[in-house]
């Protein structure tokens, strides 16, 4: 799978590829051996197989991926006639939606060399966080675990009882 390198980032104009169910791999590789930019951001997943948990990559957004073209030449009906891909997205008549430069990019800034996302912030179980917002704001609690697909779980104090409540990182802070 081929990745813009960051030096390589330019101001074009990228696309959203929707790929046939479970051939975002195949649509990736496809386009890359026919020379576009294709952008697939990952993240580790954990599945069950025959009684077994596997962990592996898995695409962060299933069944959509980046496209780098030339608009002056954007070559689409060998885009959409590419094994794994189902079509471009857009409005109708006004042909493939654009996605603005400053949205890959930043997805690209965020991810290694493998195109694997990667986290924020790393919490541990015990740290002592607080809660930014929602209905328990300004609250400070401690992590009980943290969920392979990044999700935190704290222990919040309701009515005299420890109740395990799901987070996401971004609605919390270290507390210094």
């Amino acid at each position: 799978m081929r990745f813009v390198r960051q030096w390589d980032l330019v101001e074009a104009p990228w696309y959203l590829v929707l790929c046939r169910p479970n051939q975002n791999h195949i649509a990736c590789r496809q386009l890359s051996q026919r020379g576009f930019d294709v952008f697939m951001p990952q993240h580790k997943t954990t599945r069950r197989w025959r009684g077994r948990l596997i962990e592996g990559l898995g695409p962060i957004f299933a069944g959509y991926l980046f496209l780098g073209t030339n608009p002056a030449e954007p070559r689409w009906r060998e885009i959409t006639r590419t094994p794994g891909v189902a079509r471009m997205i857009g409005f109708g008549s006004q042909g493939p939606a654009t996605i603005p430069s400053a949205i890959v990019t930043g997805l690209m800034l965020r991810c290694d060399a493998d195109g694997c996302l990667v986290p924020d912030a790393e919490y541990r179980i015990g740290e002592q966080v607080r809660i930014t917002c929602g209905p328990f704001a300004d609250f400070v609690t401690t992590i009980d675990a943290v969920a392979p697909d990044r999700r935190i779980h704290v222990l919040i104090d309701i009515m005299g009882r420890a109740t395990r409540v799901a987070m996401d990182p971004a609605s919390v802070t270290r507390q210094g």
